[in-house]
């Protein structure tokens, strides 16, 4: 009984977890699209003197916008969280390592918690209340159970009276 609370209870902060999180990234995400402009997001990667600043700009705020939106119905939940651990931790070491860790003084502590929480949803997906949910197989374990259904293999037959085992051997002379 309690293994189900538990297991319901980490349905249900995944659930809360991915909505907010994904709000979160649909908000910047339309953010950077809509009201600061796709152009500032390039100038912040230029000045990081990273190649292909337009292109990645578009990639951050397409990602931010439909993360955000997958996160919400729970659907590719691992790939979003590797897309946030990928994005954010790149975002912590190139752009705001050399600030420290608050984000008051432009530190990493914001991107290193998003990128966290990435990981969390790379690990453990979207759980049960998620779209994910619906593309696993009736009765798929998590465990390493064999799902060939195949019948298990005979049992070895019998040992002979003087065959020589771990538990049966042969006195030996001791030299």
């Amino acid at each position: 009984m309690l293994r189900s609370f538990v297991r319901g209870f980490r349905d249900v902060a995944l659930l809360l977890a991915r909505i907010a999180i994904g709000a979160i990234l649909l908000a910047r995400g339309w953010y950077r699209w809509q009201v600061s402009g796709v152009q500032a997001q390039q100038d912040v990667l230029e000045q990081a003197d990273l190649p292909a600043t337009q292109a990645l700009a578009w990639l951050v705020t397409a990602f931010e916008l439909a993360g955000g939106v997958l996160l919400i119905f729970g659907l590719g939940t691992p790939l979003v969280g590797l897309g946030m651990l990928v994005l954010n931790g790149g975002v912590a070491w190139y752009r705001k390592w050399d600030n420290g860790l608050y984000q008051h003084e432009g530190g990493y502590e914001y991107s290193l918690a998003l990128a966290a929480i990435g990981l969390l949803f790379l690990a453990f997906g979207s759980g049960r209340l998620g779209v994910d949910n619906l593309f696993r197989v009736p009765g798929e374990r998590r465990s390493k159970v064999d799902t060939t259904h195949a019948p298990p293999p005979p049992p070895p037959p019998p040992l002979e009276p003087n065959e020589e085992t771990v538990f049966h051997r042969k006195p030996t002379a001791n030299p």
